[in-house]
């Protein structure tokens, strides 16, 4: 049997905490940051090639005072990378993931809403690994 091609499968879930308390905010992000990289790991046990835009909070971390880019900029940056993958894996609501959703639907792109649902061409693939897929916590 012919071992399908992986797929580039963009990890699109909250990023920004929906908070007022400034002081709680990085810790959120850093949350969901990490949550979005666990998955990011369950796709490439999956045989599959990540682009996780969460990856960009440490980037954001390391700009100098008045370098900090906008949202605006970030979310462009985010659906440049969203057009070259094959597929979107969407985790949870926000603005972003909602407007990533949206865009993939209307160019035809594979979505999936559970990790569950991406084939495994790991050849890796068993009932035991399979069927007990890392459970995702995300925080808003």
């Amino acid at each position: 049997m012919e071992k399908s091609k992986p797929l580039a499968i963009y990890v699109a879930g909250p990023y920004t905490p929906q908070t007022n308390d400034i002081h709680d905010a990085a810790r959120l992000a850093n949350i969901n940051t990490q949550n979005a990289i666990d998955a990011g790991i369950e796709v490439l046990k999956k045989g599959h090639f990540p682009y996780i835009p969460h990856l960009s909070h440490y980037v954001h971390l390391r700009m100098k005072d008045g370098d900090a880019l906008p949202k605006e900029a970030w979310y462009s940056f985010d659906m440049t990378w969203l057009a070259k993958c094959d597929a979107l894996l969407y985790l949870a609501p926000s603005f972003g993931a909602d407007a990533e959703l949206k865009w993939a639907r209307e160019h035809g792109m594979k979505i999936f809403l559970r990790i569950e649902e991406i084939p495994d061409i790991s050849g890796n693939a068993t009932k035991e690994n399979t069927s007990h897929s890392q459970k995702i916590k995300i925080r808003k």
